[in-house]
């Protein structure tokens, strides 16, 4: 390739210089002639000018009967890092194997899991490269891409994507492995490539991972504070037995449970669920939180607190995530439970007085947060609570947690523990419900968070 000096002398990468003579004819040091050509040409990829001025050491008689866009491709394929060094009788070779193609913005090239069978170099405008959806790099005028696919067939890595309307020159690899052989010049640019090719991969590993790092701290620094805003202790008071667990799937859990020590003896307890896991989950759960705590201040009737939440979050969210919810209030004096339920799984309800366990009935299917149900009311539900009774409040993580061989956890086996242990404290029944979730999963990765609350009237 030429690099230009002044308005008459250039020089090779090799080192040796050209003087032009006249207008048409220079001579290199070693004595070779080089004859000039002026390209008007969109393979033109100078940026100061429309048209370049390339140096070709071949025959009268050869540049008469070579075509004008061989010319072209042959002075393209010279600015490259892959063909810089292949002398011109190779590169004409080359630019007649190869085909054109032309790709408008937004338009996929090949696709990740594609069987590689070309390399493309890039002539005019913009390629990215991605990778399941995560854009890695981008290729612009004068380098390639799928150049892997020169030497093996295996699937393509990632997938090409036009980022703007592109023209690329397609060279398949039987054609370069044809020639590839010939020219150690070749070989050589191939090598010079892949080394540079390395080169970024290795910058690329190592940017990923001091990013990763900073998104796991961050993680750690959102668990933290998710943590924090659960109970940080069981409750025992004169009246009730109060004892939690939530375990997220991952860092940041959508799961939320909390009990509060109301006015006159009364107990409030909450447990919710939101869609999914992340960044967006958490912050689902510290607005319930807030919004939890600030209404109780007001009214902590479950109605209320129930239609305040679902106000919040329906609002304040993006559109998408939700959340199911179960709040009750406890009142110790009278012995009464009462309830409002949105979309979460029912709790259990075991009394001593009739030796029975059955769940609490549904108030209300509809999950909190959808638009358009802002100002939905909800209703209530009331049943005795008396002492002995054991109440157990549990995200679907538990019932659906699966063993290696994918069978579930179910409600059977929660209902037999409970039944089996509900003379012991809350956390003991809590503790023997983890246990047999354990030992029934043994140690196979859960997907969704696991959340439990026991309350025991004493």
């Amino acid at each position: 390739m030429a690099k230009w000096q002044d308005g008459k002398t250039v020089k090779w990468q090799g080192g040796k210089v050209a003087r032009r003579q006249d207008g048409k004819v220079a001579k290199r040091q070693d004595g070779k002639t080089a004859r000039w050509r002026v390209l008007f040409s969109r393979f033109s990829v100078l940026p100061s000018c429309h048209f370049a001025v390339f140096p070709f050491f071949l025959s009268r008689k050869e540049l008469k009967i070579m075509p004008s866009n061989l010319f072209d491709r042959v002075a393209f394929l010279n600015m490259t890092p892959l063909f810089a060094e292949v002398p011109d009788s190779f590169s004409i070779q080359i630019s007649e194997m190869m085909s054109e193609l032309e790709v408008k913005a937004g338009e996929t090239i090949f696709c990740e899991g594609d069987l590689g069978d070309a390399v493309y170099l890039v002539v005019r405008g913009t390629v990215g490269i991605e990778k399941k959806g995560i854009k890695l790099l981008t290729r612009n005028s004068g380098e390639c891409f799928g150049e892997f696919a020169l030497l093996d067939s295996e699937p393509r890595s990632a997938s090409a994507i036009a980022e703007t309307d592109v023209l690329l020159l397609r060279l398949e690899r039987k054609d370069f492995q044809q020639i590839v052989l010939q020219s150690r010049e070749l070989v050589f640019g191939m090598f010079k490539m892949l080394t540079e090719k390395l080169r970024q991969d290795v910058t690329l590993q190592a940017e990923f991972a001091r990013e990763q790092e900073r998104v796991q701290q961050d993680l750690r620094r959102a668990h933290e504070i998710q943590t924090a805003m659960l109970p940080p202790e069981d409750v025992k008071t004169e009246s009730i037995d109060l004892s939690g667990y939530c375990q997220p799937a991952a860092e940041v859990g959508g799961d939320y449970y909390d009990y509060l020590l109301l006015d006159d003896d009364k107990v409030g307890i909450i447990i919710c669920d939101v869609t999914g896991h992340g960044f967006y989950s958490g912050l689902f759960v510290a607005m319930a939180k807030s919004c939890l705590h600030t209404q109780v201040k007001l009214d902590y009737s479950p109605q209320q607190v129930m239609r305040a939440m679902n106000r919040a979050i329906s609002l304040s969210m993006k559109r998408g995530l939700l959340m199911s919810c179960c709040y009750l209030v406890i009142d110790c004096r009278t012995n009464s439970l009462t309830y409002s339920n949105a979309g979460h799984p029912c709790p259990y309800h075991y009394s001593l007085n009739t030796n029975s366990l059955e769940q609490l009935s549904p108030t209300d299917n509809l999950l909190l947060g959808i638009r358009g149900f802002e100002e939905t009311k909800f209703t209530k539900e009331e049943r005795t609570w008396e002492e002995g009774d054991v109440l157990v409040l549990y995200s679907d993580g538990i019932t659906e947690a699966e063993d290696a061989n994918e069978e579930q956890f179910g409600d059977e086996r929660l209902e037999k523990i409970i039944l089996e242990n509900s003379e012991n404290s809350a956390t003991s029944i809590k503790d023997c419900i983890l246990n047999a979730l354990s030992v029934h999963c043994r140690g196979t990765a859960q997907s969704d968070d696991i959340t439990l609350v026991v309350a025991k009237a004493v």
